[in-house]
């Protein structure tokens, strides 16, 4: 039986401007709520803008690094499409939710994608954007739901991706 667990990658945080504001990254592998997930789902939510703008749209993307201190890159699917959405939080707010597979079985030795899988470390940028309002903002969080692995001993890492 798996017991579901829950991180928070970003604190509710308050959005303004239009440039990018990431996460403090989650290790999938030593963090103490999360580590030894073999899947988990990402639930990102922004509130309704505050501010009166004519727009306003909250982006997600998902990013992913070898190690927390390193350059993180646009996590894709299966495709190479990046992981992420926009929620448009002009008039309610948005909930998405996307499947997050192959935990730390990223193939580095793979010259294409798909590379196989997530690295180790994962966070999270949101980037908001606002037509006119007087100092609009927006609410936002994302956070990791997943279950524990089982002990099995995880498949070879290969260019296959199940995200």
């Amino acid at each position: 039986m798996h017991k579901d667990i829950t991180v928070s990658s970003v604190a509710i945080g308050s959005y303004t401007g239009s440039s990018a504001v990431d996460s403090d990254s989650v290790d999938t592998v030593q963090d103490a709520n999360i580590g030894g997930a073999e899947s988990l789902m990402i639930h990102v939510r922004a509130e309704i803008a505050s501010g009166s703008p004519s727009a306003a749209t909250l982006a997600w993307a998902l990013y992913e690094c070898d190690t927390s201190g390193g350059s993180y890159i646009a996590a894709v699917d299966n495709t190479g499409t990046a992981i992420g959405g926009t929620l448009n939080v002009h008039t309610v707010a948005q909930d998405a939710y996307a499947r997050i597979e192959g935990i730390n079985l990223f193939n580095d030795n793979a010259s294409a994608a798909p590379y196989g899988g997530r690295k180790r470390y994962l966070k999270v940028y949101f980037t908001p954007t606002f037509t006119g309002g007087s100092s609009p903002a927006i609410l936002g969080y994302a956070e990791l739901i997943g279950a524990p692995g089982n002990g099995a001993a995880l498949p070879v890492r290969t260019v296959t991706s199940n995200t």
